[in-house]
């Protein structure tokens, strides 16, 4: 793909994400947080996305960093990794901040702690996953092998939205929230590296 169509990409996300903050600035619950924690919470899942969840805490995101980082051999993709998780985590710190958004009043299935929005979870997922998913498809791999692992990551960062907002600890729109601005961040970042080099 063409570097300045990651530009593209990067500017399509933000947008989408600064849309849906103007109804969090208001103070606004979208009108889908409610009614889509209400259909998928009706699903006896608690232990699977009890599981599924603790996948995207700092420490399991930490730990595959440290094995993306052993696995990469180009330097450049090394800075890459380093440098899009570390804006990623700051960048969630400050959001979380700014927005100040309490926490949704659903029954809290699991212990957070912090404000809502957007949902770090989602946000060190989405980064890292398809970070892994760009550099699978700028490597040798098989195509076969490359869309294996594309679909793997895909469901993997779906499903570690979908356990935060089952889990009753965030609303959907703090999940697609971190999903937008974790693609506009990443997006900026590879077209950043792609432009130096």
């Amino acid at each position: 793909m063409k570097t300045i169509y990651y530009l593209y990409i990067s500017i399509f996300f933000f947008f989408c994400f600064f849309f849906l903050s103007i109804f969090i600035i208001n103070g606004n619950t979208i009108f889908f947080d409610v009614p889509f924690y209400e259909r998928i919470s009706r699903f006896p899942l608690k232990d699977f996305f009890t599981f599924i969840t603790d996948f995207g805490d700092t420490l399991w995101i930490g730990i595959f960093i440290i094995i993306a980082f052993l696995i990469l051999r180009n330097k450049r993709s090394r800075k890459l990794l380093i440098g899009t998780m570390a804006v990623e985590t700051v960048l969630n710190l400050l959001l979380k901040y700014f927005f100040s958004r309490e926490r949704p009043g659903f029954p809290h299935l699991v212990e957070a702690t912090g404000y809502s929005f957007p949902s770090g979870h989602m946000m060190a997922t989405t980064s890292f996953s398809f970070l892994m998913i760009y550099f699978i498809w700028e490597s040798n791999l098989s195509k076969t092998c490359k869309i294996l692992f594309t679909i793997f990551l895909i469901l993997f960062t779906l499903l570690i939205g979908l356990s935060r907002i089952y889990l009753g600890v965030h609303y959907t729109s703090d999940v697609i929230g971190a999903f937008c601005i974790s693609l506009s961040v990443l997006s900026f970042c590879i077209f950043l590296s792609r432009s130096l080099k």
